[in-house]
């Protein structure tokens, strides 16, 4: 009976590490190159618009030709400073959630910020960029103190990963996550806070 044990465990064993390094050698679906820095964009950027470099008419140029984008709304004053929101097409790739829209800040003329809600998840965004520069466990983002806001920041990249994470979370790296392009900054600047592993501490929240 022993011996028929360990039979089942050692061929459950097999199975499992065949499957990890299936996963390990097949391609994964996304590179940094299609989803955040493009090979004509020094940094993070979306549509070829890229925070800190695109003005805001080029911008909105840049979104009424992408095929990507059914509508845009410019809601900036004189394209100087405000806000650009845009519907995505049935042509959108599918690391977009195209139930949202996607948002663009923007002050003096020029782009700062460019957020977008995607389909990828944590994991995906681990796999492709690696461990972030800085972590930040935010326990009070949620007034129903029932999620946590975690955020990632990528400096040298100029990307803001942000993913809201229930309270003691089983699986944070298939959470979903939103998509902040931003200004580059030197990670140099970043101090060491909170890491993901800091989710199981989130809960019970403390009451004021």
């Amino acid at each position: 009976m022993i011996r028929w044990h360990l039979r089942i465990t050692f061929v459950i064993f097999l199975l499992c590490a065949a499957g990890a390094l299936l996963i390990q050698t097949q391609p994964y679906a996304y590179s940094k190159q299609q989803v955040f820095v493009p090979a004509d964009c020094s940094a993070a950027c979306f549509a070829n618009i890229q925070p800190g470099v695109t003005s805001i008419d080029d911008a909105v140029a840049a979104l009424e030709s992408s095929s990507w984008v059914k509508q845009v709304d410019n809601r900036t004053i004189n394209n100087v400073s405000g806000y650009i929101s845009w519907t995505w097409s049935d042509q959108t790739p599918d690391w977009v959630n195209s139930a949202l829209e996607g948002e663009i800040w923007a002050t003096q003329k020029k782009v700062v910020q460019i957020m977008i809600y995607g389909n990828l998840q944590l994991g995906d965004i681990r796999l492709v960029l690696g461990l972030p520069d800085q972590e930040i466990i935010d326990r009070t983002a949620d007034r129903k103190r029932t999620f946590s806001l975690y955020t990632a920041f990528y400096g040298q990249t100029g990307l803001m990963i942000q993913s809201w994470q229930p309270c003691n979370a089983a699986e944070p790296y298939r959470r979903p996550v939103i998509l902040t392009y931003t200004l580059q900054s030197d990670p140099k600047n970043f101090l060491a806070q909170d890491s993901l592993s800091d989710l199981k501490r989130t809960c019970p929240f403390p009451r004021p």
